[in-house]
């Protein structure tokens, strides 16, 4: 029987061993401190217990910890201390599992912990903490710079003078800065939450839909040209009004796996540079087409820095040779000296007219009237001649030069 009953006791001690061994593999695999806190009737604190890892995480040995607690609440930041005694006090009265993100300062760094424990009565008024103790600095500082991402994104997205808005997965509108409200009532009455680009007419109408499509399905980024002649207008009678136009930009948000989740869209209104653009176009057209020559004079040296078309088939020149020439090349009557003195003169009185003689480039002469103007922009000055042909006025080729006003 005794033999026996040793052979139990030796199966149960072998079992604690094994027990023990498992535990201790357990508990060096814990990225984190296990530890007991004890608090005695008299609300004194003390650890019973401290895993091997609190020296990786606290740099004090279990050993020092569990002989003195106050190495440890010494490491406590100054703004924690407060909550965290209140902390313990209030769990100790409901014995509900307690948790709390406390900053130690380890050799002048601060670090945040994760520290969870369950509390248990002792005897004799006491209880019994049973914990453990995660550091989450990494954790925590990338939240922080999370919050400050998001937050420059939000100022980027809300402030932003752009207008801009952000689709679901399906086209529809999720939410948009305050710029583009009056944009996207444009193309939908009911922008406020409702719009979907994926059924706008108008880019249905203009054949852009398949490319917004592909911004969805195959996660392209897509960029074209938008006129927007009104949401409540019939899709076949425009208004008489001219269009807005718009420059559409939709580009796919991915998640880790590539799937496209939502799409950021922006539109930049380049109506009043289109029309800017326009109208400069007309202007050149209209310098272009003049029946008189233009010609724009670098200062002081006469060179031809540019001139219209009339300028270049009165001459018989090429834009190209013209500007390599000076007024010299085809206005027979001025030296160089003459013509210093000539601009000099006209700059005081800011132009004026003369006569004079054009050559063409098959040594033809001409009489002309030239105006000229000196132009001042952005605080540099430019020099424009207007020549107009006066043949028909002449009786014949040679012009005495005579000044009739003001030069140019």
């Amino acid at each position: 029987m005794s033999e026996k009953a040793g052979k139990n006791n030796k199966k149960q001690a072998i079992g604690t061993v094994d027990w023990q061994e498992r535990y201790q593999r357990l508990e060096e695999n814990i990225p984190g401190m296990i530890f007991s806190l004890l608090r005695h009737a008299d609300n004194r604190y003390c650890f019973t217990y401290v895993s091997k890892a609190s020296l990786e995480l606290l740099g004090i040995a279990p050993d020092a910890l569990m002989a003195d607690i106050s190495l440890f609440l010494k490491l406590i930041h100054p703004a924690d201390k407060e909550r965290y005694m209140n902390s313990l006090a209030q769990h100790s009265m409901t014995l509900s599992p307690w948790r709390e993100d406390l900053r130690l300062v380890i050799n002048g760094e601060v670090r945040w912990y994760d520290c969870m424990a369950r509390p248990e009565p002792s005897g004799e008024n006491s209880i019994y903490w049973h914990g453990i103790m995660f550091d989450i600095t990494a954790r925590r500082e990338a939240e922080k710079n999370q919050r400050r991402a998001n937050s420059l994104l939000e100022g980027l997205f809300s402030q932003n003078p752009w207008p801009i808005w952000i689709s679901d997965r399906y086209g529809g509108l999720v939410r948009m800065n305050d710029a583009c409200q009056p944009v996207l009532q444009r193309f939908a009455a009911d922008a406020g939450g409702r719009y979907n680009i994926l059924l706008d007419r108008q880019i249905k109408e203009q054949g852009y839909l398949s490319l917004i499509r592909s911004v969805y399905d195959e996660g392209h980024a897509a960029q074209f040209i938008l006129e927007d002649h009104g949401a409540e207008l019939s899709s076949a009678v425009y208004s008489d009004e001219p269009a807005s136009i718009f420059e559409v930009m939709v580009a796919p948000v991915k998640d880790e796996q590539g799937m496209v989740t939502n799409a950021i869209v922006m539109y930049n209104d380049i109506t009043a540079r289109l029309r800017a653009e326009a109208d400069l176009r007309l202007s050149h057209f209209c310098i272009e087409q003049a029946g008189l020559s233009i010609f724009r004079i670098e200062e002081p040296d006469g060179r031809v820095v540019s001139a219209n078309m009339h300028a270049c088939e009165s001459l018989g020149y090429t834009m190209e040779e013209l500007r390599t020439m000076t007024v010299f090349d085809f206005d027979p009557t001025f030296t160089r000296e003459s013509w210093l003195e000539h601009r000099e003169t006209l700059r005081e009185k800011k132009g004026g007219t003369i006569r004079s003689i054009h050559k063409r480039k098959d040594g033809t002469l001409f009489p002309v009237e030239v105006s000229v103007n000196f132009l001042e922009y952005e605080g540099k000055t430019y020099s424009y001649s207007f020549a107009l042909d006066i043949s028909k006025r002449q009786d014949s080729v040679t012009v005495e030069r005579k000044p009739t006003g003001d030069q140019g």
